[in-house]
């Protein structure tokens, strides 16, 4: 089965992801209400608010369940959200070097949850060998004290 340390790293993971994605949508509806006017702006001004109120709480969560230095680079990928937004519901047009900053993004945060996954891989693999080499170590000790008698 999986590891109780891999199943909390994996659980930070996705919810620092959501955390990006509800920030992207608290930041959006702030730049929607700027093309609004009367009770609809107000009612998306602060209906961002709510939402980073929730993304705020998600990230405490995360936190918990994950490693800073893994968790923490990972709400980048709140980048993606926020040109992926823009892009289908603002009209926002982008640049090739845009489209290749986002790659880049995506490409450190696969490798940024890669390396939270394998260190713990990492770790459940030293407790097994940690756990054989007792188990050795006893039976050879075992083995002298026979031979002794």
């Amino acid at each position: 089965g999986i590891s109780y340390f891999l199943a909390f790293q994996i659980l930070g993971i996705i919810l620092i992801i959501l955390t990006a994605l509800v920030t992207s949508l608290g930041q959006f509806a702030w730049k929607y209400s700027s093309n609004c006017s009367g009770s609809a702006k107000i009612l998306l001004t602060v209906a961002g608010f709510a939402v980073f109120g929730v993304s705020g709480f998600l990230m405490i969560v995360s936190y918990r369940f994950g490693e800073l230095s893994i968790i923490q680079p990972l709400l980048s990928i709140g980048f993606v959200f926020s040109l992926v937004l823009g892009k289908i519901f603002l009209h926002e047009e982008h640049s090739i070097f845009k489209y290749i900053g986002i790659a880049v993004i995506l490409a450190g945060v696969f490798i940024l949850a890669r390396a939270g996954t394998k260190s713990a891989e990492e770790e459940v693999v030293e407790e097994i060998v940690e756990e054989i080499a007792e188990k050795v170590q006893f039976a050879e000790h075992k083995t002298a004290d026979e031979g002794d008698e």
